[in-house]
């Protein structure tokens, strides 16, 4: 799954548990899990594979990162605690891949890497269910509960 859809399901998760920080995190961690055993995009394998592998986390770690700010930004103070640990959380996981790229080594347990690589379920022809799921999340996060709603506050503004 991409990190883009874990990070936006984060911030779900942790305006849906406000003052609930270490809760947050940890219904975002399993929130992970459940979300990798849904279909979803891997690359072909092949001697292109990992070419293509990242030049799509490329894509995906830009989006993630403004969904991550996005979530921060938007959110009230009271709540943001549990926002950044929803979103730590929910995409902890898929750490192991820039660590791996970047340093050279996986920072998680065997048990944590196992279970990981056991609940996914990916294919190369996954790409549209990566991108429905990304939209659901994000009409989520502007229309549902806690909803960040630009237009409302502008309108609330100008009212006062």
């Amino acid at each position: 799954m991409l990190v883009t859809s874990h990070a936006l399901a984060g911030r779900i998760i942790g305006r849906l548990l406000p003052g609930r920080p270490l809760a947050a995190f940890a219904v975002g961690a399993v929130s992970h899990l459940v979300m990798d055993t849904c279909p979803h995009w891997s690359p072909a394998e092949g001697d292109d594979s990992h070419e293509v592998f990242l030049r799509v986390a490329r894509r995906d770690g830009v989006a993630g990162l403004a969904a991550v700010a996005l979530s921060v930004a938007t959110t009230p103070a009271a709540e943001r605690a549990a926002v950044v640990a929803g979103v730590a959380g929910a995409v902890i996981l898929d750490l192991d891949k820039p660590f791996v790229h970047f340093l050279g080594f996986n920072p998680f347990p065997r048990w944590v890497r196992r279970l990981h690589k056991a609940v996914q379920h990916e294919a190369p022809h996954r790409m549209p269910y990566e991108l429905a799921a990304a939209a659901g999340l994000l009409a989520t996060v502007l229309t549902g509960p806690g909803a960040w709603r630009p237009w409302r506050n502008r309108a609330e503004r100008s009212r006062s």
